[in-house]
């Protein structure tokens, strides 16, 4: 069995929760209704496309998976120690002596559809914290989360499962948060399905403890079964005490639509990113440019602006500022746009705040004014 956070401490607080949930979700409702009516037609396409995966996902019959359950891990980095620990196992384990530091902020970075903690993309972003030190002295905990045979099915089970994940993840926090972890410190990064995996452990956390996580960033959540989904059924902005979504393949494998108290478009939001000739590398985007303001703080700054077009005609008003990734702050509200450029570095510091035209775009309107 999973250690349990004590259930007479919690009857009151989960049905609290409830009932907020329950008025939260009809409040999304309103607003999803009125969102729709501003859709462009390939958005309102991909948003009923979405709609009728959410029907299958919803009532499509699923098999118990509590024996697969037993198959998601816990892996730690620390230093040039890696640690690898059941599901089952992992709060036992994390609060042997000298293993975790509860005076720390802990970074848990959760991997998308079909990868694992030892995929490429989400392992930078873990070991780019890793790598973070003051004083030679590791500045976080990092924790990854391992549920590649839970989330390697195909896709409408995948999404199923991905609460399932988000749920057990949800438990560990709550019983980490009981050995003395303060909520404020968790801070969870999710790529893709890892994004509304981390939105479940939000979710699930605040029903058991009655508050809520520090920070939930979403690197290009999962679209499909996703975009325009109630807010009970995805990550939402109520998940955390902060959450921040980078947007780089909207329209194909990520959501179309803000999510988070602060949204940041990169080039757009999408669907392509510059140098990018295949989906897949537009929506690993969003994390390679988190992973990048890791290592080099303060390289990507968005502006506030009221959409693409406004940025691209330079005409944003509002002169608000953000850092995206490493360092955002928290009182971070809206939508935020920049531009980056098309192979590493990626960042263009405040000079990513202003619309250029691209030299092969530019160049393209040359030839066809002569």
């Amino acid at each position: 069995m999973y250690p349990a956070v004590p259930y007479s401490a919690l009857v009151l607080v989960i049905a609290v929760s409830q009932l907020s949930a329950a008025g939260a979700a009809k409040s999304a409702r309103r607003r999803a209704a009125a969102a729709a009516a501003d859709l462009t037609f390939a958005e309102t396409v991909y948003a009923k496309m979405s709609g009728r995966a959410i029907m299958d996902f919803r009532y499509s019959s699923i098999n118990d998976q509590s024996k697969l359950i037993k198959t998601m891990k816990i892996v730690q980095l620390d230093g040039s120690t890696v640690r690898n620990f059941p599901i089952n196992e992992a709060f036992g384990a994390l609060t042997k002596p000298s293993i975790y530091d509860i005076t720390k902020q802990t970074k848990i970075i959760i991997h998308g559809f079909k990868d694992s903690s030892h995929s490429q993309v989400p392992l930078d972003l873990a070991q780019a914290y890793n790598e973070k030190k003051v004083n030679d002295t590791q500045m976080f905990n990092v924790l990854m989360v391992d549920a590649e045979e839970m989330i390697d099915k195909g896709y409408i089970l995948s999404a199923h499962n991905a609460r399932i994940v988000g749920k057990r993840l949800g438990n560990l926090l709550a019983n980490l948060e009981n050995f003395g972890v303060n909520a404020e410190d968790f801070h969870l990064l999710g790529i893709s399905l890892g994004a509304h995996i981390a939105g479940w452990a939000g979710k699930y956390f605040r029903q058991y403890k009655g508050q809520s996580l520090g920070r939930i960033t979403g690197l290009d959540p999962a679209g499909p079964c996703f975009s325009y989904a109630y807010s009970d059924q995805r990550l939402d902005k109520l998940d955390a005490t902060y959450v921040d979504i980078v947007h780089s393949n909207r329209l194909v494998q990520g959501v179309i639509e803000p999510l988070g108290h602060a949204d940041f478009y990169i080039n757009g939001g999408g669907p392509n990113q510059p140098g990018c000739f295949m989906p897949s590398c537009s929506h690993l985007r969003a994390a390679q440019v988190f992973t990048e303001s890791v290592v080099t703080p303060k390289s990507f700054v968005g502006v506030r602006c009221r959409s693409w077009k406004h940025f691209e005609s330079n005409a944003c008003e509002s002169g608000e500022f953000a850092v995206l990734g490493y360092g955002s702050s928290t009182a971070n509200r809206g939508l935020y746009y920049l531009r980056t450029s098309s192979s590493s570095p990626y960042g263009l510091g405040m000079d990513g705040t202003k619309y250029e035209v691209p030299v092969v775009e530019n160049v393209f309107r040359t030839l066809t004014m002569n």
